[in-house]
């Protein structure tokens, strides 16, 4: 009994401890759900809705961190409208008052643990698409839920497939191009350049205008260039080909130099030895790029081939490798690399080797092939593999022996059988975004004779990115019934010019290059106070028009088109400079938009820094030497402010401000190529003109506030035509009125 009494003290004291380190209960509350509405979302949603909600609401549990906020709260009602019928958002965002009872962890309260109704949802999702029949149109909603989120990374493998389907006409290419240039910012602003940058430069790299051609040369350490790709371990395979391909098939152009470095260890050949598994995968992936095959040297890739096959325990069996545990390894032909071989063999076509190696892996392939259509990964193996079967695929594609038509067909059947319900493929520790690719590349040679992402060299692919055309994307308006259609001009009077110095004191001066943006312009302009018209005066080369526009006293001028000339913007700008002195000088008017996909007709460009583009060092490869200087500071917070501005098309809809470097220089773009080359120099231009790079050189000089305001008119792209250049002139010219308006729009200048 003495000896029971401290066991049952000892009991109490645990129980006490227990009690003591018990997690709080988990704050109870009401659910804020529809659950009849999360239960009618497979037949509510399309399938592309379904694979958007899955993948979005994925994305919010994987990356969430820090407290729930009302604001994120409201985010992700508008991001997602149809949870709106699923959830009661009000009473969440309630929930908000009670935040501190809920569990907090190093990255604050757990998303699923404060808003459970949004798992309920994701998991519903997750049950709808595992439901939906299998096939290609399924992989296609998953892949496009992975496309909308590439980069610079692997899964830009999904865009690829889709881009040679035809079916990336919605799809923002320039969002691609764009994370691309930003990662080589990020790798001059992380210190990647050998030897100390200027200032100047991290500040360009940091603005996002440095040149393509310039940040190639900062990152060049010899002959290599530093990767930008991120990728995962499972990737680094086949990441450097994947940029090939994205360069291939999105039209990414600029990137010449990295292409260059990345294919030299490619065309050196084999240095150090080969890795029959290693290797025999790498050059699959690589000859998969017709980009990469027409760039490498034929005699480095010959020599590759060479190395491969010459086997590395039995010389005409390149395929036949140990494999096994530790104890008792065995030779074993791997199917794969027998794939590999013939694959690699007709699509480099060597012209002093043999063809009786890959022969003898292509009839090793027809003895091997399991009655389900498959192959298994060693020869004396019963299981069907997914890697072998797309390896043996893509070799009896390009050989195109006898029998490989129903080969392939029966493999194709056998791999749409094996699609995960989410609807992509995978093996374990493989890149499942390039091996659900493979495999559709694959099932397309046994269905359809040939694969989707590739083509035979010599014969061109057989779909890209579709060039939009002028049907497609321009509208016709009718213009009649908008009052800046056709303007009066206001009355005007011819005054000497000494009066109109002694009387006129302009803050701000205009400059336009065409009749049709002088019109627009003047259209707004309005007497000086006390008088009944506009005053137009000459001096020197030039004619001004003075009077007030918005709040405050200005100076209009007509130069020419360009900069250069007696008449040019060059001198034209100096010369009202130091005529006039104003506190701010603007180039007004129409200009190319960058990118049909995302500026629209109308839409302004504001010039928050120029890049000319005409001063070139010309040698093998075009260098772009001059600088790209910021446009006025203050006069680009007074625009980028201009948020209550609104200007209409004829159709109703708004036209958009966009803020973004500009490009400058004297040629009328209107030639594709030429439009591409210099994008793929500066990907961050919004748009071009012609006038921009004159104002510079006289607003510098005299130290004065300046930028450029001009609206797209066209996109430079071949199509070039008048028919929104009045409508364009109109919109910046409206923007400027906006903003100089404000009585105070030109305090601290």
């Amino acid at each position: 009994m003495e000896k029971a009494i401290p066991a049952v003290v000892e009991d109490l004291k645990m129980k006490r401890k227990k009690t003591h380190d018990a997690k709080p209960p988990k704050p109870r509350f009401r659910r804020a759900i529809n659950r009849d509405a999360v239960e009618e979302i497979g037949e509510v949603l399309s399938q592309d809705e379904l694979f958007e909600l899955w993948s979005g609401l994925g994305n919010y549990f994987h990356w969430w961190i820090g407290d729930p906020t009302e604001g994120q709260l409201n985010e992700i009602e508008a991001e997602y409208p149809c949870l709106s019928s699923m959830i009661d958002f009000p009473k969440v965002v309630k929930r908000l008052e009670r935040l501190h009872e809920f569990s907090r962890s190093s990255y604050g309260v757990s998303l699923g643990e404060f808003f459970p109704e949004l798992r309920t949802v994701y998991d519903q999702c997750v049950s709808a698409i595992s439901t939906l029949p299998n096939g290609i149109d399924k992989s296609k909603s998953w892949l496009r839920v992975v496309a909308e989120d590439a980069g610079a990374d692997a899964n830009l493998e999904a865009a690829i497939y889709l881009a040679s389907c035809g079916e990336l006409d919605s799809f923002d290419v320039t969002r691609i191009r764009d994370r691309w240039y930003t990662h080589v910012c990020y790798d001059i602003e992380r210190g990647n350049p050998v030897g100390k940058v200027p200032a100047s430069v991290l500040r360009r790299a940091e603005e996002r205008t440095i040149s393509l051609a310039e940040a190639a040369k900062l990152l060049k350490f010899g002959d290599s260039m530093y990767r930008f790709f991120s990728f995962r371990d499972e990737e680094e395979e086949h990441i450097d080909q994947t940029m090939f391909r994205a360069v291939e098939w999105l039209g990414i152009t600029g990137y010449d130099p990295w292409l260059e470095s990345y294919i030299a260890d490619l065309s050196a050949g084999p240095t150090d030895g080969v890795d029959h598994t290693y290797n025999g995968w790498s050059l699959f992936h690589w000859c998969r790029s017709n980009l990469a095959m027409r760039m490498a040297s034929r005699i480095g890739l010959e020599s590759w081939l060479w190395a491969l096959l010459n086997g590395a325990h039995e010389r005409k069996m390149p395929w036949r490798l140990f494999w096994g545990g530790k104890n008792e390894p065995r030779l074993r032909d791997y199917i794969p690399l027998a794939g590999i071989v013939p694959f690699l063999w007709y699509r480099i076509r060597p012209s002093q080797i043999a063809d009786e190696i890959p022969k003898s892996a292509l009839k090793l392939l027809e003895q091997t092939q399991l009655r389900c259509g498959a192959w298994p990964l060693y020869s004396d193996a019963s299981e069907p593999s997914l890697i072998a079967t797309l390896a043996a695929v893509h070799a009896l594609g390009e050989s195109r022996r006898s029998g490989w038509k129903n080969a392939t067909k029966r493999a194709a059947q056998w791999l749409v059988a094996q699609q995960n319900e989410m609807g992509f493929w995978c093996v374990p520790g493989g890149p499942t975004v390039a091996i659900s690719v493979q495999v559709l590349d694959a099932i397309s040679i046994g269905v359809k004779g040939k694969a989707s992402t590739y083509s035979e060299l010599g014969r061109p692919v057989d779909a890209r990115i579709k060039e939009v055309s002028q049907e497609d994307v321009e509208r016709d308006y009718d213009f009649q019934r908008m009052e800046w259609h056709a303007p009066v001009l206001p009355e005007s009077m011819s005054i000497r010019f000494d009066s109109a110095k002694d009387q006129a004191d302009p803050q701000i001066a205009l400059l336009v290059a065409t009749e049709v943006e002088l019109r627009q312009v003047l259209r707004l302009l309005r007497p000086l106070p006390r008088k009944r018209k506009i005053w137009k005066s000459t001096f020197g080369h030039e004619t001004a028009y003075l009077g007030r526009f918005g709040a405050f006293e200005c100076v209009v001028v007509l130069c020419t088109m360009g900069s250069q000339g007696p008449s040019g913007a060059t001198l034209t700008a100096n010369a009202v400079i130091s005529t006039w002195s104003p506190d701010a000088v603007v180039f007004v008017g129409i200009a190319f938009g960058a990118h049909r996909e995302k500026h629209r007709e109308g839409d302004v460009l504001v010039a928050t820094q120029l890049i000319p583009y005409e001063n070139q060092r010309r040698g093998s490869r075009v260098v772009y030497r001059n600088p790209v200087p910021p446009t006025g500071g203050r006069l680009i917070n007074r625009f980028r402010n201009a948020l209550d501005w609104e200007f209409l098309r004829p159709d109703d809809s708004k036209c958009q401000m966009w803020p973004g470097p500009m490009l400058s220089g004297e040629k009328l773009v209107d030639d594709p190529r030429f439009k591409n080359k210099l994008l793929g120099e500066y990907p961050s231009a919004v748009g071009g003109e012609m006038e921009g790079a004159g104002l510079w050189s006289a607003a510098s000089r005299a130290n004065i506030e300046w930028t450029v305001v001009k609206a797209v008119c066209d996109w430079g792209d071949g199509k070039k035509h008048k028919t929104y250049q009045e409508m364009a002139a109109a919109a910046s010219a409206s923007l400027c009125f906006h903003v100089f308006d404000d009585a105070h729009a030109l305090d601290g200048f």
